[in-house]
């Protein structure tokens, strides 16, 4: 059922709805529908943080989500990279598909992108510049499982990987559970291709945030990719390099949201979000956009 809430008088998009469409899936943040070969990826306005999706969402999350995401597939791929992604133009997604009917949709715009069908990958490809988050705790309590680092000064949240990008899987799941490189091989089930995701992804890595660093003006501490089989060969889906899936120095992603709930001592619980936080986040997200000229 399309759900569309008020937000600081903005209309949030909490969730989506093509009648004339199949839904192929319903994750967290994203509806994803069912065209031919094709799938069309809605991002709403919702926001998820320790597993948990909040009762109340953020104004034009969605849409800075797609600006984001869609910059980096098409830098991604002329850097050579294959990826899932087709457009994000509505206008081509309609002569792609032939689907005139979603013209007649007006929430959509904006939000929406249309990507390949892929053989999904069941792992999330993760690296890290910086130590943050659950790194940092792996370092503390020696439950580090993957390649030995060297930082550069105190270890604490925030230091930099010397030979960095670390590379540090986790399983895709409601948890994402850390993994190691030999579970990851073990999940699967062929050691070349692993092989090739670590190393791909550690070179995705080092580029991206090259070009971050020298065009954009900001860094990628951190952040996971997806990967599925689209053809034969090995391909980027998902998101790549958004507010939800990288943290940024200056920050500028969900990770900020998160510190507001662990400063109120709020984890693994469903809230509304109150305006003044919800509205921190959508010029945060607004402000990435900005940094990277899509706005």
């Amino acid at each position: 059922m399309l759900r569309i809430e008020k937000m600081a008088e903005k209309n949030v998009l909490m969730e989506s709805e093509i009648p004339f469409l199949k839904l192929f899936k319903k994750g967290k943040v994203r509806e994803v529908y069912e065209i031919g070969d094709y799938l069309l990826i809605v991002a709403t306005d919702r926001l998820s943080a320790f597993d948990v999706v909040m009762k109340t969402g953020i104004p034009d999350k969605g849409v800075y989500l797609t600006k984001q995401s869609s910059y980096w597939f098409k830098f991604i791929e002329e850097k050579g990279y294959k990826t899932h992604f087709m457009t994000d133009d509505i206008d081509k997604i309609v002569e792609i598909t032939g689907e005139k009917r979603l013209l007649d949709l007006e929430w959509l715009k904006g939000r929406v992108m249309l990507g390949k069908k892929a053989e999904v990958i069941p792992v999330e490809a993760v690296c890290r510049f910086r130590l943050y988050g659950s790194a940092v705790t792996a370092i503390e309590t020696d439950t580090w499982i993957w390649d030995p680092i060297e930082t550069e000064g105190e270890l604490k949240a925030g230091a930099m990987i010397k030979n960095g990008p670390a590379f540090t899987p986790t399983e895709k799941s409601e948890t994402d559970d850390k993994i190691s490189f030999d579970q990851m091989v073990e999940i699967i089930g062929d050691p070349d291709l692993a092989k090739k995701i670590k190393s791909e992804t550690i070179d995705l890595f080092r580029i991206c945030n090259q070009h971050a660093v020298e065009k954009l003006g900001f860094e990628i501490a951190d952040g996971k990719v997806e990967y599925g089989i689209i053809d034969g060969e090995l391909s980027l889906i998902d998101e790549t390099f958004t507010s939800d899936s990288a943290r940024f120095l200056p920050d500028k992603s969900k990770e900020v949201f998160r510190k507001w709930l662990t400063d109120n001592n709020i984890k693994k619980v469903s809230v509304e979000i109150p305006e003044d936080i919800s509205m921190m986040v959508s010029d945060l997200y607004k402000s990435q956009c900005s940094d990277m000229g899509v706005l």
